[in-house]
C-alpha cells in the first residue's frame, strides 16, 4: 500500500512541475536588443597575376663518350654502305652505353625506314627528338624524317 501511495505522490509532483513549465506569462517579455556588430573596413583587393609559363628546359646533353662517337661513326658508315641491319646493331650497342645519343636514334630511324618498318622508324624519331638539342643538325634531320614517316 505504501508503494501505491508513494507512486501517487510522485506522479502528482511530476504533473505539478510539468504544469509550471508550460505556463505562459500574461505579459510578453521585452525584446532583447543585440549590440551592433562592427565589421572591419574592407581591405583593397590585391590582384595577383597568373604565374608565367616556364619555358621547356633544353634536353641534357651528355659529354661525348669516345666509344659512343666511334660507334656512331661506324653506324653511319654502315648505313651509307646500305648495311641497314649492321647499322641497327651498331647503333643499339652505342645506345646501351649512352641512351641519350640522339644521332644514334637518327641512324636507327633511317635504317628502319629503309627496311620498310615505318612504325619502328617513327618510334626512334620520337626518342631522338627527346634528346636532340633544339635547332641542331640531328634535330633538324629527325624532324625532316618525321614528316616523311607516315
Amino acid at each position: 500500500m505504501s508503494k501505491l501511495l508513494f507512486r501517487s505522490f510522485l506522479l502528482a509532483g511530476v504533473f505539478s512541475f510539468v504544469g509550471c513549465a508550460t505556463h505562459t506569462p500574461s505579459t510578453p517579455l521585452p525584446p532583447v536588443e543585440e549590440p551592433p556588430v562592427e565589421t572591419p573596413p574592407a581591405e583593397p583587393a590585391v590582384v595577383v597575376p597568373p604565374p608565367a609559363v616556364a619555358p621547356k628546359p633544353a634536353p641534357v646533353v651528355a659529354p661525348p663518350n669516345p666509344a659512343v662517337q666511334s660507334l656512331a661513326r661506324q653506324a653511319r658508315s654502315q648505313y651509307q654502305a646500305r648495311d641497314y641491319q649492321g647499322a641497327i646493331a651498331t647503333a643499339e650497342r652505342g645506345l646501351r652505353i649512352e641512351r641519350r645519343a640522339a644521332d644514334l636514334y637518327l641512324v636507327l630511324a633511317q635504317s628502319y625506314l629503309q627496311l620498310a618498318l615505318p612504325e619502328k622508324a617513327k618510334m626512334f624519331v620520337q626518342q631522338g627528338l627527346r634528346f636532340a638539342p633544339q635547332g641542331s643538325e640531328t634535330a633538324n634531320s629527325l624532324l625532316s624524317l618525321q614528316n616523311n614517316v607516315k
